[in-house]
């Protein structure tokens, strides 16, 4: 976040002191215990200030107070009793005029997940401080997540504050909070309306170039990081910009352009940094021979360095070959290096050669940090594969006492042990009851939106699946499952096709979208052209409902010899398949 501070440089955007950070729950903890007594205090003597007994009507018309208010809040916060806590805290804000404790409510419940309340707080934090640009930079993030990009980009505006005293960092620096959020799409709007007013700015178009890259735009990145290395001044930012150029072209399919350009940097200001990245091209180009041996040209003339032993292991590890990914992440765990990244990798490996209960031990060795989750989702899957239904729950319940700030992600995750259990209601009754606190999560309302379904509530399944798509408009995932569930239930099939065709544009790769695109293809008559998509999707991912779909598509060509073999197939891997169970059923011999 921003802080305020005035002087001869005038209004600038820096990072908040430790005091409220937008995570490091410890810190807020701490505080709030330091505050606990305090404020009981406060209470204790409120109540005795008052002269004589307290009367039946006096009883009758007690409003809580403030006080009250903060106290219920840190007992609860105390018990992890994190809903209530949230709510508390936003009775007190909403009841003094003392900004301290609208920031307090807006910090707890941004770092706990309640977005809807932590919105709440901070808006009334910039209403009571207008001049501090941390209240308007929550409130900026908050409305990124809604996809309000309008209400955002004038937060944000406020967050900068006077035009004519912004420094050229301060959009960086803006940039730098909002690449947090999940919306790439709105950030790259926002910070382009921005620049619509600011005055030319290499920091700003930068700041462009990293959001329209991150949200696969990449023609906007690439025009955006020519700008600052056309720019004066902008000596700094050149590797940055000349990196997301390099990118933006691999993006936009220009392979031979972006390898002659990586080239030319490498001539011109060669680095360790280019030169990963150039063997991270190779890679991403499937050139993982040629990627190893740039790798091995590199740690001769520069020594075993973690980041181009890192690099080696996740080249390896692409290319299949799990003893060289293994061994180099053993050496770097000895060494202290990359170490929730390769217990992960290490996890992945194990799993893949048949060795579950090792690839649990490492999973769950995996500290806090990007790879947290991540193992967590392997670790569940293992379990529910391995003990069932309860066992998972029991998974997910120590893990959320552990990393309570993940509360909402462990809510998915335990909705869907029980859908997959058939515990409908239950999974629902969860999922509403998260819903209320983050009405605008895309994984939440895709969430319901797939159980919705499978219960057979079509159109408030198509509802939640529509705000989603809303909510994040290039979102893959979230126009595949709506443009499917079109295509499978309903007759808007040419809006189904738009809606896929857009996620397979996004993401064309993707096995689960490539069935969907097939699927709609047969729904619209064109059975040459889903035979070829699900075969691509069924090589990929032989999935029994894929299966399901090539076989009906195989047997509608009048090729059901093969249909049948390839539903057969099927059942055997997963005999209680219900769509495919339904297929076979519906073209009996």
């Amino acid at each position: 976040m921003c802080s305020v501070t005035t002087g001869r440089q005038g209004r600038s955007c820096r990072p908040t002191p430790a005091g409220l950070p937008l995570s490091g729950r410890d810190a807020l903890f701490q505080h709030m215990t330091r505050s606990l007594a305090v404020a009981v205090l406060v209470v204790v003597l409120s109540a005795c200030a008052a002269s004589g007994p307290a009367t039946d009507a006096q009883d009758a018309h007690y409003v809580p107070g403030t006080g009250y208010h903060m106290v219920m809040a840190e007992i609860a916060a105390q018990r992890s009793e994190y809903a209530i806590a949230v709510e508390e805290y936003l009775h007190a804000a909403e009841r003094s005029p003392d900004p301290e404790l609208s920031q307090r409510a807006a910090a707890f419940a941004f770092e706990f997940g309640y977005d809807a309340a932590a919105l709440r707080a901070a808006r009334r934090w910039a209403q009571l401080a207008p001049d501090d640009a941390s209240a308007h930079l929550y409130v900026t993030r908050l409305l990124i997540r809604r996809n309000d990009v309008a209400g955002a980009l004038v937060a944000a505006g406020k967050a900068l504050g006077d035009p004519a005293q912004r420094r050229a960092d301060d959009y960086l620096l803006l940039a730098d909070e909002l690449a947090q959020e999940d919306n790439a799409r709105a950030v790259t709007q926002l910070l382009t309306r921005l620049s619509a007013t600011a005055p030319a700015s290499p920091q700003l178009d930068l700041a462009i170039a990293r959001a329209a890259y991150g949200s696969g735009d990449f023609d906007l990145a690439l025009e955006s990081a020519y700008a600052v290395l056309a720019g004066e001044n902008a000596a700094d930012l050149a590797a940055d910009a000349s990196l997301l150029v390099v990118r933006a072209l691999m993006g936009q399919g220009e392979e031979a352009a972006a390898f002659e350009h990586m080239a030319r940097l490498l001539e011109s200001a060669p680095s360790l940094a280019f030169e990963l990245e150039n063997a991270r091209l190779l890679a991403a180009a499937r050139r993982h021979e040629e990627a190893l041996r740039e790798i091995d040209l590199l740690q001769e003339r520069v020594g075993p360095q973690p980041a181009i032993r890192r690099l080696r292991a996740l080249v390896s590890f692409d290319a299949g070959d799990g003893p060289t990914a293994w061994a180099e992440c053993g050496e770097l765990l000895r060494e202290g290096e990359f170490v929730d990244e390769c217990l992960f990798y290490l996890g992945v490996i194990a799993e893949q050669q048949g060795q579950p209960q090792q690839a649990v031990e490492l999973y769950s060795r995996v500290p806090d940090g990007a790879y947290r989750l991540p193992a967590e989702l392997a670790l569940l899957r293992i379990v529910e594969a391995h003990d069932g239904a309860d066992a998972a729950l029991r998974q997910i319940e120590e893990f959320a006492g552990s990393y309570p700030r993940l509360g909402f992600e462990t809510d998915r995750l335990r909705a869907g042990v029980l859908q997959r259990a058939g515990r409908y209601e239950e999974a629902r009754v969860l999922l509403d009851q998260a819903l209320t606190f983050r009405p605008y999560d895309r994984e939440l309302l895709l969430a319901r939106g797939t159980l919705l379904e499978q219960m057979g509530k079509l159109e408030p399944a198509i509802a939640d699946m529509s705000a989603a798509v809303a909510i994040a408009p290039d979102d893959a995932v979230a126009l595949n499952a709506l443009g499917y569930t079109l295509a499978n239930k309903t007759r808007r099939i040419d809006e189904a096709y738009r809606l896929i065709r857009r996620a397979i544009e996004r993401e064309p790769d993707n096995a689960a979208i490539l069935d969907s695109y097939g699927w709609v293809h047969y729904r619209l008559g064109r059975l040459a052209e889903a035979r070829s998509y699900l075969q691509l999707a069924y090589s990929r991912f032989p999935d029994p409902e894929v299966a399901a779909h090539l076989g009906e598509v195989l047997w509608q060509q009048g090729d059901r010899a093969k249909a049948r073999a390839i539903w057969q197939e099927a059942l055997e891997r997963a005999p209680d398949n219900a769509p495919l169970i339904e297929t076979m059923a519906r073209f009996p011999d």
